[in-house]
């Protein structure tokens, strides 16, 4: 059985204002500004300790214009998992997280 995927790591504190919660209905996870996505994914992965990616899924929301990139986050130690996102417009690219 796969961990879940919620985690008591609260990006939000750690990057004010660049990191929010994503409190649609029935989505988890935290919402990244574009800018500072390798910035925040470095964080998770150096000071949080979240060292292996597991996805990297594109999410099309063709009626809105925008794309969105949701990225899980696990450790290899074992534990909950994480997730964050990018939303971007259709014609505005992402960095690759390498």
């Amino acid at each position: 059985m796969a961990a879940p995927l919620t985690t008591t790591v609260d990006l939000v504190t750690r990057f004010p204002g660049i990191v929010s919660a994503d409190t649609r209905p029935g989505y988890t996870g935290f919402i990244v500004n574009k800018e500072n996505l390798v910035e925040v994914a470095t964080a998770v992965r150096d000071e949080f300790g979240f060292d292996l990616l597991t996805a990297a899924t594109a999410v099309d929301y063709l009626a809105e214009n925008k794309m969105e990139m949701v990225y899980h986050a696990f450790k290899t130690t074992g534990g909950a998992g994480l997730i964050f996102k990018v939303q971007v417009e259709r014609v505005d690219p992402i960095e690759s997280l390498h």
